[in-house]
Formats: structure tokens, sequence, C-alpha cells
């Protein structure tokens, strides 16, 4: 394994093979017996966009590699390293199947399997939404049936199409395809940010007949924030042993994220997804996804910029508060000065 970047190395931000935070390249064939406890997996496809209007997010684990390569892995707010915590590593990019979605699902489904048995949590980078299929199924394959999955869908879509166009596999389908596994329970699915013109009636009747609990943004502001997201959190973890969490950029508001298939007016600021990111990994996840980041439409890269804080942000709060899952002793040589 290939040496990581250090902090105040700030040459490492200009140099270097292009990976997510300067990490070491592993693939995931070679990833058992490092000691890596968080692996990131990029899924450049967009083949399974049932919103074809506005293509690009193939483009966004590159996007993303880009923005990190802007960041060091220690933070202030945390004394932690995410390197010393976690021994941080970037798996590449997943195999493709060029124009067949089912196939391409189960590529990044066997990658991201690789990936839990090693031990790591999986932090996939679409790419279209729809690899929440795959990266889920593998999550509860991982768990198997005795143990109970919670699933956590951000997003301004319900993305509760059961067929979109007789597929059953689109970046519309998440929600319900989460909902079909046989160890997550209804008590344990959670759709947060719904606003906006495109969650059709029949995704409304969808989730309404599977009694998946469905906060709007509408919901969230008429309440505290702080108060209403954890309620929603609570829900998902009560009582799993695993939680996947699906991040589509579209949650943010438009003016915080433009750069996404689907941007949406009228959702979470920077600072309350951030927020939200940190409360997520005080819970701490198995495995997380993030889709529809489109650079092409984020030209000064403030929506991938955002996307790295909040996960940065979850891998920080997870290691605070769950020390006894990583690879060493989180704590640097300075006590943190804020959480």
């Amino acid at each position: 394994m290939t040496a990581h970047r250090t902090t105040s190395n700030f040459a490492s931000i200009t140099s270097g093979v292009m990976s997510f935070l300067g990490a070491p390249h592993v693939p995931t064939t070679e990833l058992a017996g490092t000691g890596t406890k968080a692996a990131f997996l990029g899924f450049p496809f967009d083949g399974a966009n049932a919103a074809i209007e506005r293509p690009g997010s193939a483009n966004g684990p590159r996007g993303l590699r880009i923005a990190s390569n802007m960041c060091f892995p220690w933070s202030f707010e945390w004394d932690i390293d995410l390197f010393d915590a976690y021994k941080l590593v970037d798996c590449g990019d997943s195999p493709l199947a060029i124009g067949n979605a089912v196939r391409t699902h189960e590529l990044v489904q066997a990658e991201i399997e690789r990936i839990l048995d090693a031990g790591a949590i999986p932090f996939t980078i679409g790419g279209d939404h729809s690899v929440c299929v795959p990266g889920a199924r593998a999550l509860s394959k991982h768990l198997g049936p005795e143990k109970k999955m919670g699933y956590l869908h951000l997003d301004a879509h319900l993305d509760a199409g059961e067929e979109i166009g007789g597929e059953y596999e689109t970046n519309c389908s998440g929600l319900v395809r989460a909902a079909d596994l046989p160890n997550v329970s209804k008590d344990n699915i959670v759709a947060i940010g719904a606003r906006g013109t495109i969650n059709v009636p029949e995704w409304w009747t969808a989730v309404r007949n599977r009694e998946i609990s469905v906060y709007t943004m509408r919901d969230i502001r008429s309440r505290p924030f702080d108060e209403v997201i954890a309620e929603a959190l609570d829900k998902v973890w009560d009582g799993v042993d695993g939680v996947y969490v699906s991040f589509d950029c579209d949650v943010v508001d438009s003016a915080y994220a433009p750069g996404t298939t689907g941007p949406e007016p009228g959702g979470f600021t920077g600072p309350e997804i951030i927020k939200i990111g940190q409360m997520i990994g005080e819970r701490g996840v198995a495995a997380v996804d993030n889709t529809e980041l489109c650079p092409i439409y984020d030209p000064s890269g403030i929506t991938a910029r955002l996307v790295w804080e909040v996960l940065s942000q979850m891998l920080y709060s997870q290691a605070a508060h769950h020390p006894e899952k990583l690879a060493s002793s989180p704590l640097g040589t300075a006590q943190a000065l804020t959480h």
C-alpha cells in the first residue's frame, strides 16, 4: 500500500495521482487483510437515469476526487486524522457493462461486497441514483437474513417507482427496491427531503402501500430542525444491525448544490446537510452512497466541495462516537475544539 497524504504537505494538493483525499489505491480484490475501515469506490455510470434531459453524473466520482484533493485528513474541530482512524483507501472505479444497467449493478454489488467482507465501510460515489439498488443488496447480503438492516433515503424525490418503462433498477426505483429486501422492515426505512412536482402520484401510492415513513421539507420546516431530523434518524437506527445511507445531491437546495442532475429549490442549506452528516456519523453507518453529482453543472465546484464536507464530517463524527470500530485510536495530539 502506497503512502497517503499527510497534513501540512501542501505539495500533495497539486501533485500526484488523483484519488479520494489522496488515499492510496487498493483494488477491492486486494483489500482483505489491510485493516482498512473505510473505502471509496467510484461508480461512473448514468445509464439507468430516467431523467435523461440532464445526463452527466457518470463524471461524479472524478468531480468528487478533485474536490477532496483540496482537503487534508486532519480536522482541528474533531482532532481526528481520517487516515489514522480508518486507513482510508480508494478502490478506483467499479467495472461497468455499457448499456446494461442490471449487469452493471451486479458488477458493482460484487465490488461493494468485497469491501464489506474486508471489514470496511463502502462509500460508493456515483453516478446515477440506481447504485443504491446494488449497494443496499450488498449490505443486506453481508448482514444475513437474521440481522436487521435500516435504510435512509436523503433525496428531493421519493424514487418509489415500482417500475419505470418496464425497468426495475433505475435511478427512480431505489426506495422501493430497498423495501423489497428481506431484512429491511418498514419501521426502519425513512425518506427525508421530498419536495417538488417530480414526486408523482404513483410514488406516493407506493410509499403508502409499503408504510414507508416520509419526512417532506414541509414537515421539516414546520418543526425544530434538530428535533425532526433526530426523530427520523432514530426510526432508521432503531434495533438494527447496520444502516445503508443513500445521499442524493438534490436533497440540498439548488442554491447550494447546483451541480446535480435533478436540482430542486427549497431543500437543505449547506450547514444543515453538514449537520445531518454529523448526526448520521454519531449513530454509525455500515454503507453509504452519494449520487447524481454532475460536474458539468457545477462549474465552480461548490456542489462537489459540499458533498465532500458532508461525507468527511460523517466520518469524523463516526470516529469520535464509535472509536471501537476503527483501525486505530482516532485522537490526535491536540484536544478537539468543537463537535
